[in-house]
């Protein structure tokens, strides 16, 4: 399947079953929230008071961010290993739930959060480096979550199968990921804009930021699944006694 042919069939998908993408639209709607309520309140608070404690109140303004970031990585995390879940079940049974997707993900809760860090980190890092590492990361670490949840791994070696996986199929990878980030780019514009209209414009774009995130997620899951049929990247003698997500 070319490219084009998966991002189209992803577009469909999530269409259709639009509670696969529901996850990281809830995630999306959490840390909006909070980032509105928790950084609103830390910025008023850095308003000098003639007693000099402005720069104390700069530093919880960061601290507060940072927070907000961690909460970010883990939530998302979840919500990627919930839509890798779904989507398997989606295709063994031609549905899916929350619930499922919750219960399956739960039980990988530790790799997911800690692979969610350690990549938050990475990424966070990358970007601060002329922003290109921070793409490379992404890059080469796309498949990580999947590969946790359906290979049942942990952080550091589904990391590591991830790079395999992308070395594997690195032009398919390169070109899906590219069109990925195009469309993100779009998006961002749009939420540019939008962040500047009432709260309804900020609602709309945590929304529309939590679907991006849950089509991206689908993407790759379904590039997954491509791959692994076809072979590239996969082993045989790496397959044997895999479970499924």
């Amino acid at each position: 399947m070319g490219v084009g042919d998966l991002l189209r069939e992803s577009l469909g998908l999530t269409r259709k079953h639009t509670i696969v993408i529901m996850p990281p639209v809830i995630a999306s709607f959490i840390i909006g929230c909070l980032s509105i309520l928790i950084i609103g309140i830390r910025m008023s608070a850095t308003e000098p008071d003639g007693m000099g404690n402005a720069g104390e109140e700069m530093t919880n303004l960061v601290l507060a961010r940072s927070v907000l970031s961690v909460i970010g990585w883990i939530l998302y995390s979840f919500a990627q290993g919930m839509v890798t879940s779904m989507m398997t079940e989606l295709r063994d049974k031609g549905k899916t739930s929350i619930g499922y997707g919750f219960g399956r993900a739960n039980e990988m809760i530790v790799s997911l959060a800690v692979a969610g860090l350690i990549l938050g980190v990475l990424l966070l890092v990358g970007f601060m480096l002329f922003f290109v590492p921070g793409l490379v990361v992404a890059f080469v670490f796309v498949f990580t979550f999947v590969v946790v949840m359906l290979e049942k791994r942990g952080p550091i070696d589904a990391m590591k199968r991830s790079v395999q996986i992308v070395r594997s199929n690195f032009s398919y990878t390169l070109k899906l990921f590219a069109a990925i980030i195009g469309i993100g780019f779009l998006l961002m514009i749009l939420n540019v804009v939008l962040s500047r209209l009432s709260l309804l414009g900020l609602l709309a774009s945590m929304a529309f930021t939590g679907a991006y995130m849950g089509y991206t997620y689908v993407v790759f899951v379904k590039a997954y699944q491509q791959f692994k049929e076809g072979g590239a990247g996969f082993p045989r003698e790496g397959l044997t006694g895999q479970k499924g997500g």
